[in-house]
Order: C-alpha cells, then structure tokens, then sequence
C-alpha cells in the first residue's frame, strides 16, 4: 500500500463518470534532495469516486483549498506532460482511496475512511504509556494438554506448544 498525505492548494475537480461522481486530487509533497540539499517536489494526482448523496457531498466539503488528506493506493503509474514550465513528472495512484480528510475552515470533526470510499467514524489512536514508565506485564502459565499448569522453565518460548 503507497500512501501520501498534503495540503490541497486548490478544490478537486469534479466530473460525472457513468452513475459516479469523480473527484481529481492533485498533491505535492515536499521533500529534501539529498544531492542538491535543496528542497522539491513529488507530485501525486488521484482520482476517488462516490455514487451515495451523503459521500458526494461529504467529498465536496473536505476536497477543497487548504483541506489535509490522506490517499492510498496499491499501485502506482508515472505520467508525463508538457506544463508552462516544460516537461511535468507526477506519480499517479491507481485504484486511490481518502483514507483521512480535515477540512480546516469546516466544522466537522476529522474524518478517516474505511476501504473504498466506505466511511467510518473518526478514530482516536490508543493511548500510549509515557516514556518513562514499563509496559504492564501479563503473567501468564502455560497449560499443559492434560488441563495442568506446565512447568515454566525461565520464561524461554511461552509462546510454543508444548
């Protein structure tokens, strides 16, 4: 799985395809050269489709100016054109998924997808224990097949059968 996460500098560009509707995503990533030391840019398109009235219009409020999303895809293709400027490299997301979007000027909470454009509620990572402290331990004796508890021979290989 390739994924990517930007700012969007403009709106995606929306069409009609067949009973969908498509959203074009243009991004830029921003990286350091390490020949140059100098900073450039990736740039990434995708394509993301919706039929359901409700995701239509949820994409039309995050696919916009200054939104941050997030966009996965399993393959990835090269394409080429001529821009102002010359020749344009952009890495194109087949196949390509919003797996996160946060509209700043919205009032909606941030939003992360589930698979194919399948919405899910947003999700808060699990808490994590501070730095200075252990993780729990879990003490656990392994059972022998007959229901016994099995002989603990330092804690080497718990985890296999005995």
């Amino acid at each position: 799985m390739h994924s990517i996460t930007g700012k969007m500098n403009k709106d995606a560009t929306q069409f009609q395809a067949g009973e969908s509707t498509g959203f074009g995503i243009r991004l830029g990533v921003k990286y350091r050269d390490p020949k140059t030391k100098a900073d450039a840019w990736t740039n990434y398109s995708a394509v993301i489709f919706a039929k359901s009235p409700g995701q239509i219009q949820f994409y039309q409020s995050v696919l916009v100016e200054g939104a941050i999303v997030a966009i996965g895809a399993q393959e990835l293709k090269v394409d080429s054109f001529d821009g102002q400027n010359g020749q344009i490299l952009s890495i194109e997301m087949l196949n390509a998924r919003l797996t996160y979007a946060h509209n700043p000027n919205s009032q909606q909470a941030p939003q992360q997808q589930g698979g194919y454009g399948q919405q899910t509620a947003p999700q808060r990572p699990p808490a994590q224990p501070a730095y200075n402290q252990a993780p729990p331990q879990q003490s656990r004796q392994p059972q022998a097949p007959n229901g016994h508890q099995a002989p603990n021979y330092g804690g080497f290989d718990d985890d296999f059968p005995m």
